[in-house]
């Protein structure tokens, strides 16, 4: 090739030849090679080494990363796009994979090939190179800044609305009056949860006001010695039942069934009522794994959290015809004024009315005091229905890294912090649960270790 015609000119026009002359031109086109790569075809695949340049003629491809254990679509390259070389990039491989988006044509610039070239040459296309990847980061960055303003704006928003929606509900009369006629805690189980509350109080403190409480040791000793728990030989001291199970367990024990004795024996109820124990249990185990303060507290917060969807329950009971509107209801503030009214302190109260916010915003909006409490409760809640089997892409994980962060956890993945994490720490307990929360620890790790060879053999 000895000149460029103007049809070669604008078929093989590329910004990074930008400022060649047609001799110039003519020396790069005989050393490099157009490649075409079908729709769905991989142009570059993360992890690999290579020192190729290639530039985009026609068509365009999607930059794909991998994040977590899924692949995601980082953005687009159209014609007059530019992919760097592997060793451009600090790692010396290739940080993302480039897929075909429709047919794709481009040129390929091997390192051997341009060091082939003048020096005049390389410099032009190396300076060419390099604005074009200025002008992409600074593209990038608009961008980046735009949807930053265009999420605080979304946040704040949604904020604003959950925190208005919320303030309603106290001034209502039919729910003030229909909560009054929902029957209160037993005397022990309100006493216990407002005791053990109080950050200054030991295990030996409570455990002597609890053996001062006839009808609390009475429930603890009759349901230890159930079936339910399978021990043998019969206990008759508390103390020695506080042993066996550990302290956290017996009190999650009173307040369940204290919780149980306001509420119909329905299936419903029943089926809420072992989603809150172990949404307990596992928020219980998440604080001692973690720098949460008061992992009682947070037992509590899981017993008491879903009060609110048992009032709406009640409500759809007595006015069936008006289903679809007490859906509408917000069970977090119902829960949390019908605690009030049970006298349970604010702590909890309040922490009810944010669990809510992490699957929509960030852990800055919801108040330092109640942060700790709300994220164990979020982080709780995911690790239950990734054990009953849900995947991490069906949960409400957007803002989740940062919760982690909360609690000073390095993973940011759920699954990864279930498995290397909360369930040994449950395994360690597992003789002291009751039998349905045994059996469903044991059922969730063998479908767990399932899907897991399923996807080795499938690899």
């Amino acid at each position: 090739m000895t000149s460029v015609s103007g049809k070669q000119r604008k078929q093989y026009c590329h910004p990074v030849f930008k400022g060649l002359s047609d001799r110039d031109l003519v020396s790069v086109y005989n050393i490099i090679s157009v490649k075409k790569i079908n729709t769905g075809g991989v142009l570059v695949k993360e992890g690999d080494t290579d020192s190729t340049t290639y530039l985009i003629l026609e068509g365009s491809a999607r930059i794909l990363k991998s994040l977590n254990g899924h692949l995601r679509q980082i953005s687009v390259l159209h014609q007059g796009d530019s992919i760097p070389a592997a060793t451009s990039f600090r790692s010396g491989t290739r940080t993302a994979s480039v897929v075909a988006l429709e047919p794709l044509s481009v040129f390929v610039l091997d390192k051997s090939n341009l060091e082939a070239l003048s020096p005049q040459i390389q410099l032009a296309i190396y300076k060419n190179l390099h604005d074009s990847s200025a002008q992409r980061i600074h593209d990038l960055t608009i961008r980046q800044m735009g949807l930053s303003d265009m999420n605080k704006h979304l946040t704040s928003h949604v904020a604003h609305l959950l925190q208005a929606r919320s303030d309603k509900y106290a001034s209502s009369e039919m729910i003030q009056g229909f909560l009054k006629r929902i029957p209160r805690l037993p005397m022990y189980a309100n006493r216990l949860a407002v005791v053990l509350l109080d950050e200054n109080v030991s295990t030996r403190d409570v455990a002597e006001l609890a053996k001062l409480d006839p009808s609390l040791v009475s429930v603890v000793l009759k349901t230890v010695n159930s079936a339910y728990y399978g021990f043998r030989g019969r206990i008759s001291d508390f103390q020695h039942a506080v042993v066996l199970l550990g302290f956290s367990q017996v009190y999650q024990l009173v307040m369940d069934i204290g919780i149980r004795s306001t509420m119909p024996k329905t299936p419903e109820f029943q089926e809420l009522l072992f989603h809150s124990m172990m949404i307990s249990f596992i928020g219980f185990e998440i604080s001692l794994l973690s720098s949460a303060r008061k992992a009682v507290a947070i037992s509590t917060i899981g017993l008491l959290h879903d009060i609110g969807k048992s009032v709406i329950m009640l409500l759809e009971k007595r006015h069936s015809k008006m289903g679809i509107l007490i859906d509408m209801l917000d069970h977090a503030k119902i829960g949390s004024l019908l605690l009030r009214k049970w006298n349970i302190p604010d702590v909890v109260c309040q922490s009810l009315e944010y669990q809510c916010y992490p699957e929509w915003l960030p852990p800055e909006k919801v108040p330092a005091e109640h942060r700790e409490n709300v994220t164990v409760l979020y982080i709780a809640h995911l690790c239950y229905e990734y054990l009953r089997g849900k995947s991490e892409d069906e949960l409400p994980t957007a803002f989740l890294g940062e919760y982690m962060n909360v609690l000073n956890f390095s993973e940011k993945s759920f699954a990864e912090f279930v498995k290397r994490r909360l369930l040994p720490s449950l395994n360690k307990k597992l003789k002291t649960f009751p039998e349905n929360v045994r059996d469903f620890l044991v059922e969730s790790q063998e479908n767990i270790a399932g899907k897991r060879n399923s996807g080795a053999l499938e690899a």
